[in-house]
């Protein structure tokens, strides 16, 4: 399906399956994700690729693969009879459970769910750990079939290829503006329906790059120092809540990146890379109010 020919309000209450890792420490993935569409009045249906002691960017932690029991989920979930408004998938740590993702999206693709791939693999110019060509292959497949896809500046490099150290590195801000626009139509080139880049910063902004068709725009917010995880994984989840009730575009990728900017002003910054991520439960009332406001 593609986000413009879709209705939202088949129910009340949308579901969306949520393919992702859940980390008992660190707010990132499934415990963003969950409350972040909750408050927006969408049912996140919890598919765990992967327990957690605590989120990657610790010193160390301990890792349950659930890809045995993700395989059960499409067929389970068939005898129930569900029918799925969305799919968001987040972060694999092995091929195999990219490919029982794969397994329920083919269980559900005739229901036309919204498909969102976060393609979680990289950033700061460096793969994580784990991600070796394979795995970057695997995720570049559910990207070919995404109607909306959301990779950071590095992420998109890695699907494109594009030279990050070269462009966003050492070049101008109109060098790296025209390579955003390439890599961006080069996503839908490789069959997304709509390509979100996310954390280009210029001096005091932080901007999302967005192409759809034979569109590209820029869209700008104040940026907030500090290094945080899970800014991504808040990002998407803001954003696949709206989109999978019937929002355009355009204010979608504002409000989420508002919801955004004033968690992360509400953190207590520093410069230092803080792994326990955004305190951003104080500001889910913001969706709520907003999400009130337009029903």
């Amino acid at each position: 399906m593609r986000i413009e020919n879709w209705k939202g309000g088949a129910r009340v209450i949308p579901k969306v399956a949520v393919i992702h890792d859940i980390s008992g420490l660190g707010r990132c993935s499934l415990t963003a994700a969950i409350p972040v569409l909750s408050a927006l009045g969408v049912q996140a249906c919890p598919v765990p690729t992967a327990v957690l002691s605590n989120q990657t960017g610790y010193p160390s932690y301990a890792l349950l693969d659930c890809e045995p029991v993700l395989r059960r989920f499409p067929e389970e979930w068939r005898k129930r009879g569900i029918r799925l408004d969305g799919i968001y998938t987040g972060f694999f740590s092995s091929l195999r459970q990219i490919a029982a993702a794969q397994t329920l999206i083919d269980e559900f693709r005739g229901s036309r769910p919204l498909l969102l791939v976060d393609p979680i693999m990289a950033d700061h110019g460096e793969r994580y750990p784990g991600f070796d060509d394979a795995m970057c292959a695997g995720i570049a497949s559910l990207v070919r079939q995404a109607d909306i896809v959301t990779p950071n500046l590095t992420e998109a490099c890695l699907l494109t290829g594009e030279d990050y150290a070269a462009v966003f590195r050492d070049s101008g801000a109109e060098v790296q503006r025209a390579a955003l626009q390439r890599m961006a139509k080069a996503l839908l080139g490789m069959g997304a329906g709509i390509a979100v880049i996310t954390g280009w910063r210029q001096g005091e902004s932080i901007y999302n790059a967005a192409a759809q068709g034979d569109s590209f725009r820029l869209y700008g917010s104040p940026a907030v120092e500090g290094s945080y995880s899970g800014t991504g994984d808040l990002f998407a989840s803001a954003l696949c809540g709206q989109l999978v009730k019937g929002a355009a575009l355009e204010p979608a990728i504002r409000r989420a990146a508002r919801f955004l900017e004033v968690s992360l002003r509400g953190a207590a910054h520093s410069a230092d890379y803080n792994p326990d991520g955004i305190p951003f439960e104080p500001r889910l009332q913001l969706l709520m109010e907003n999400d009130n406001a337009q029903e």
